[in-house]
């Protein structure tokens, strides 16, 4: 009796952990296949991203948009002041605003990046002719606000034509160069695209923009040297602005260019003055010291630095996020430079090398001039620091160029499979 009991109690401890090891053998099985279908989920959802991305460059789409994203939160800190500070407050005004600017901006790079960079050689004409139509009526009808003419309203959108001359000046340049190789060797042919070149710089240094007229020129001269030009064509450019600077040291005293040019010598010798603004971006950058305040508590922005989060958020950027904050921003713009150039010389064929050759030229241009205004290495003049600075224009042109370089990197990985 007490014998069998005992089987008996043997045998259900036997069932019992044996039940525990099908219970927990289940539980593992379950547990794979969960973490299967997660990882089968994950696998889908990357194929269908990567159907909508359609074979882009995902490097130059992540860097955008860590850039803009980086951007909407330097300018919701850098322009909160005043924002909470105007007559009617709305802390979040710049916030939404940028918001929406990358929003569409992106959704305009996805357009452009579907669209075959080989259609814009029927209407690079057209395109150059709508760029200067509407620097013409900038000069014409723009009101001058703070010194300068840039912006005119489209549908009820303000707008600055130049930011988009930029982009169509790539394409245009791109395109010529590709109808008929030989127009880089022959005088007719250089003839135009100078032409083209000295009609948009006089437009925009009349508004005045001298940082975008620089931008543009070097574009169109960097694209006609990778494309064949000889050195000895640039002597009669770089004497001209050779004597376009003593020109204007000499003759317009005390004019708007001479006290642009002459003051950043010197900023704080006029720091009331014409230096103002750029001795408040250095103390901002000072201010900062190696690691920076901590986000959102630059003194800079509190109406010192007038209209911090445009050109000069990189002073804001320093003093919050300091010396180390500015040098990982300026990291990732060099690795997204180094892929639009990889971009480039991967491209399937000239047009494509030349149009993602002008992005880059574009990008890496501006970003030197917006550190060189902002440390006083260059005098100031007003240009946007990419995808970081607030404005919807600059937003969108820069998207449109990284559409136009994604569009000639997806040619090529179509080309590959």
């Amino acid at each position: 009796m007490h014998k069998g009991d005992a089987e008996v109690k043997k045998l259900s401890r036997a069932e019992k952990a044996e039940r525990r090891r099908a219970i927990r053998n289940d539980r593992r099985g379950k547990n794979k296949k969960q973490k299967t279908s997660v990882t089968q989920e994950a696998k889908s959802f990357g194929r269908g991203l990567g159907r909508v991305i359609g074979g882009y460059d995902f490097g130059v789409v992540v860097l955008v948009m860590l850039l803009s994203l980086f951007g909407v939160a330097m300018v919701f800190s850098a322009g909160y002041y005043q924002t909470i500070n105007s007559p009617t407050p709305n802390p979040t005004y710049y916030l939404v605003r940028q918001l929406i600017w990358v929003s569409s901006g992106f959704l305009i790079m996805l357009i452009v990046a579907n669209i075959d960079y080989h259609r814009y050689m029927k209407v690079s004409g057209a395109i150059m002719a709508l760029s200067v139509a509407l620097l013409v009526v900038v000069i014409l009808t723009s009101s001058t606000v703070g010194g300068a003419q840039r912006g005119i309203y489209i549908v009820g959108v303000g707008v600055t034509p130049s930011e988009f001359s930029k982009v169509a000046m790539i394409l245009f340049t791109s395109c010529y160069l590709i109808k008929d190789p030989s127009n880089i060797r022959t005088a007719k042919g250089l003839a135009v695209l100078i032409a083209v070149m000295a009609v948009h710089f006089f437009l925009i240094v009349e508004q005045p923009n001298l940082s975008t007229a620089i931008v543009i020129v070097a574009i169109m001269i960097a694209l006609m040297l990778v494309a064949g030009l000889n050195l000895a064509f640039l002597i009669l450019p770089l004497a001209a602005g050779v004597a376009g600077y003593f020109y204007i040291m000499t003759a317009k005293t005390p004019e708007h260019w001479y006290n642009r040019i002459s003051s950043f010598m010197d900023p704080f010798a006029d720091r009331q003055g014409t230096g103002y603004q750029v001795t408040q971006g250095l103390i901002a950058l000072g201010n900062g010291g190696i690691k920076g305040l901590g986000f959102g508590r630059s003194v800079a922005k509190n109406l010192y630095l007038p209209e911090p989060q445009n050109d000069f958020i990189l002073a804001v950027i320093g003093e919050e996020l300091g010396y180390i904050g500015i040098v990982v921003l300026m990291l990732v713009y060099i690795v997204l430079l180094f892929r639009i150039f990889m971009v480039a010389l991967r491209a399937k064929d000239r047009l494509g090398f030349y149009i993602a050759t002008g992005v880059g030229v574009m990008l890496g241009l501006q970003v030197i001039i917006n550190v060189a205004v902002v440390t006083s290495s260059m005098p100031a003049t007003g240009i946007t620091l990419p995808f970081i600075s607030y404005g919807g224009t600059s937003i969108w042109s820069f998207m449109i160029a990284t559409g136009l370089v994604l569009n000639v990197s997806k040619k090529r990985r179509s080309e590959l499979q």
